[in-house]
């Protein structure tokens, strides 16, 4: 990738203003460049979820990361990377900030605790050709989800919310994450509506709201409401 000394001095005021937001919430996020294949930028709290808060250096060598990787879940990782990049390789460059991989895994931190978290990959910036240059990395724990769980993986349209990889690595088939009726029971779950009340409020039975509940646990593979709605959130959708 044509990356130069000018383009790192561009894209600063971006970095630092990352850096400035993501402190004032005490977000869990890296900036990864993969024209150096190094982190330019993590969070203490990144740093901390990999066990590695000791080391001063931002640009630490991201093979360390893989070590902390637990071992059942380091080829799916792996794999994911892979199938990433492939798929933004078939993208016209104006579409490929549209869309973000939502994958979760399990790290050892400085305990020697494995803890799975939620990980979000956005493409940030693009080299002169097209190719991806920097992406955004937001981590999230996952303490709803049962420690020896199988991972997942999917990658949205931000836009439209439709599934556009893994589909068939994964048996799934292509689609949207969740339906417009769907997503407006999960909004309402998230108020604190209950099933009732929701059929009234949509005008709807009580049975559809049921299926459309069921549907919700199946599509955001969850085991109940509370879950559904914090998966939801967490990667945008509601």
């Amino acid at each position: 990738m044509a990356i130069t000394d000018e383009d790192y001095e561009s894209i600063r005021p971006k970095i630092e203003m990352i850096k400035r937001l993501a402190e004032i919430e005490s977000s869990i996020y890296a900036v990864f460049d993969l024209h150096k294949n190094s982190y330019l930028l993590q969070s203490k709290e990144q740093m901390e979820l990999f066990g590695i808060a000791d080391h001063e250096d931002q640009s630490i060598d991201f093979e360390l990361h893989y070590k902390r990787i637990h071992p059942d879940d380091l080829a799916f990782v792996l794999e994911t990377d892979n199938l990433q990049h492939r798929f933004f390789s078939t993208l016209p460059f104006h579409e490929k900030k549209n869309y973000k991989l939502v994958y979760d895994f399990r790290t050892q931190n400085a305990d020697g605790i494995y803890v799975r978290h939620m990980h979000q990959s956005i493409p940030l910036e693009q080299d002169q050709n097209g190719k991806t240059w920097l992406t955004l990395v937001i981590s999230h724990p996952m303490s709803e989800r049962a420690p020896n769980e199988k991972p997942q993986r999917r990658m949205i349209n931000i836009k439209t919310g439709e599934l556009h990889l893994f589909n068939n690595v994964d048996g799934e088939s292509s689609g949207m994450v969740l339906t417009k009726r769907e997503k407006e029971v999960l909004l309402l779950i998230s108020r604190g509506y209950d099933s009732y009340n929701i059929a009234d409020k949509m005008q709807i039975s009580i049975n559809t709201v049921n299926n459309h509940r069921q549907n919700i646990l199946r599509k955001t593979k969850t085991e109940n409401a509370t879950q559904s709605v914090l998966y939801a959130k967490r990667i945008g959708i509601i």
